[in-house]
């Protein structure tokens, strides 16, 4: 049931030999990604709950702290690049539902879901789930989901023409050869020429930084059956029918086996230690998962996340400093480099959803998610691989019957 990791010991001593540009370059654009437009959620979201400073600095310590370490380990023990942090969608239903309910009510609705996703990973039951549904309508939802970021590379050019075509022509100069610049990826060229721009015009703020060392909270959770009822479901989907999809589709597109029922139990534990420290679950993230494997030899790419692990525990280490330095960043730098990072791992996931079986369920799928809908507090990802899967299962029936006919093949 659970998948057989590798040696531990000769994936940290490979780290050196694959530690190169591409794969570092990958980890800084995906630790900017990660501490900047996320910060920035889990701070409205906590905003809007009215929690106050101790409650958000704990969030973000359990969040990245823990997330890191599941990070760190997972990456060394199945030598594959993924991430483990806070799920974004979480944080969303946070911050509606702390307006009426008590923050230890919410720790209790943590924990529950947290027991529940592991529980979802001793049965093995995600894996058979994430077999289920093609490949094909998982990328569709994939493209749904990273289009908006892309979008926001464009309508960036309304709001700061100059930051934009700076950033951009970096970005080009280096793609079309123009600029031959081997020892600079093009991602990380644009990132410096953004960067150089924002502090010549003086974009960055300057507001006072704490330097000072986090101190965690555990709280006691309170246990309401109304609360859970409102809660636990909402959360499990956001972590197993969101996040789960977006990140195992992207590795196994990328030619990975990823080891589903390890990487789900280690969710399931992660959300109950995370929840303890006032954290909503953790979940695999797609849109870092995705930054991870944009550039890079195959082989070399875990060494670039267990990178991001450790820089993800030092920041929780210093959650006050690194979450003052993350607002300082402008958010159109930060769209625009998001955007161009995200640009290719879009065309691969439409390449992957529209070229052939299974048209008709991707498209579905693209379209539910890009509608942003939420229902029953559930987000358009999971309606999009719902709706996705049902209409597959009706119009491309021999289709869909084939696809499980070989599930029951595979042994």
């Amino acid at each position: 049931m659970f998948e057989k990791p590798g040696d531990l010991g000769a994936a940290f001593k490979g780290l050196p030999a694959h530690t190169e540009r591409h794969i570092l370059s990958n980890t800084f654009i995906s630790f900017l990604f990660m501490h900047t437009g996320p910060v920035a959620i889990l701070l409205s979201a906590a905003q809007a709950g009215g929690l106050p400073q101790r409650e958000i600095i704990s969030w973000f310590f359990a969040g990245y702290g823990v997330g890191g370490i599941i990070t760190i380990v997972l990456s060394l023990l199945y030598r594959q690049p993924f991430a483990v942090a806070w799920s974004l969608p979480a944080a969303a239903i946070m911050g509606t539902s702390l307006t009426h309910l008590s923050f230890p009510q919410v720790v209790g609705a943590y924990l529950v879901t947290g027991l529940l996703i592991t529980l979802l990973g001793l049965t093995g039951l995600t894996r058979k789930a994430m077999d289920l549904i093609p490949i094909p309508i998982v990328m569709g939802m994939v493209a749904g989901l990273f289009l908006p970021f892309c979008l926001k590379l464009v309508t960036t050019f309304t709001l700061d023409p100059l930051l934009a075509t700076v950033t951009v022509a970096a970005f080009l100069l280096v793609t079309s050869g123009v600029l031959s610049v081997q020892a600079v990826p093009p991602v990380l060229l644009a990132a410096v020429a953004g960067v150089l721009l924002s502090a010549w015009r003086g974009d960055f703020s300057t507001a006072a930084l704490s330097v000072s060392l986090t101190r965690p909270f555990l709280y006691l959770p309170v246990f309401n059956a109304g609360v859970l009822l409102e809660l636990v479901l909402p959360l499990t989907v956001s972590v197993i029918g969101i996040h789960h999809p977006q990140g195992i589709g992207i590795l196994r597109r990328e030619g990975y086996d990823p080891p589903v029922n390890v990487m789900t139990l280690a969710c399931g534990l992660g959300s109950v230690a995370m929840g303890l420290l006032g954290s909503v679950p953790a979940c695999i993230t797609g849109p870092v998962n995705a930054l991870l494997n944009t550039a890079g030899e195959k082989k070399a790419r875990y060494a670039g996340s267990f990178y991001l692990g450790c820089l993800m525990v030092l920041t929780a280490l210093f959650a006050p400093l690194t979450i003052g330095l993350a607002l300082l960043i402008p958010v159109n730098l930060i769209a625009l480099l998001g955007g161009l990072a995200l640009l290719k791992v879009l065309m691969d996931s439409f390449q992957s959803a529209f070229q052939g079986d299974f048209i008709m369920g991707a498209a579905l799928s693209f379209l539910v998610t890009v509608s942003n809908i939420t229902v029953f507090n559930i987000g358009s990802a999971f309606w999009g691989l719902a709706a996705g899967c049902l209409i597959s299962y009706l119009a491309e029936h021999q289709r869909f019957r084939e696809h499980l006919s070989r599930l029951k093949q595979t042994p």
